[in-house]
């Protein structure tokens, strides 16, 4: 879930972490030392998406965490890959998507989606890079 971006002019760290919504350290982690940067300059940013990074603090649990940004658990622990028995521990990071996703059950169809969701056709697969509608993927939507 990462791309090449090229430094444009008057780009600085801060300027392009506020653009992805990230911090100019989440940048820094993912490409080291980025003291200079110069325009043509090409770095690593995480895809501007459908999600946000959260760190767990002590005494978070999924359930508190869900109900802060108004989203089901299931989803969190799929879109992170993780078990129900799973521990969180302070300082992990879990991405936490927006509200407009939809995890997939085993009888969708796109028919039914597209009506289930209120979008069209072509934005919901101009969203989606791959559609195979198998049980639990997350695929994401954007209402007008």
């Amino acid at each position: 879930m990462y791309s090449i971006y090229e430094v444009k002019q008057n780009d600085t760290l801060d300027s392009i972490a506020n653009d992805l919504n990230i911090t100019k350290e989440q940048l820094i982690e993912i490409n080291g030392d980025l003291k200079n940067i110069m325009q043509g300059q090409l770095i690593i940013v995480p895809t501007k998406s459908n999600y946000t990074i959260y760190t767990v603090k002590r005494g978070d649990t999924l359930y508190n965490i869900a109900k802060k940004y108004n989203i089901d658990v299931k989803s969190i622990m799929l879109f992170n890959g993780l078990k129900e028995d799973e521990f969180l521990y302070p300082d992990q990071q879990l991405m936490i998507p927006y509200e407009n996703i939809y995890v997939t059950d085993e009888n969708d169809s796109l028919l039914d989606l597209i009506k289930k969701l209120n979008v069209t056709l072509e934005d919901f697969v101009n969203m989606n890079n791959k559609i195979y509608l198998q049980k639990d993927q997350i695929l994401y939507y954007k209402k007008d």
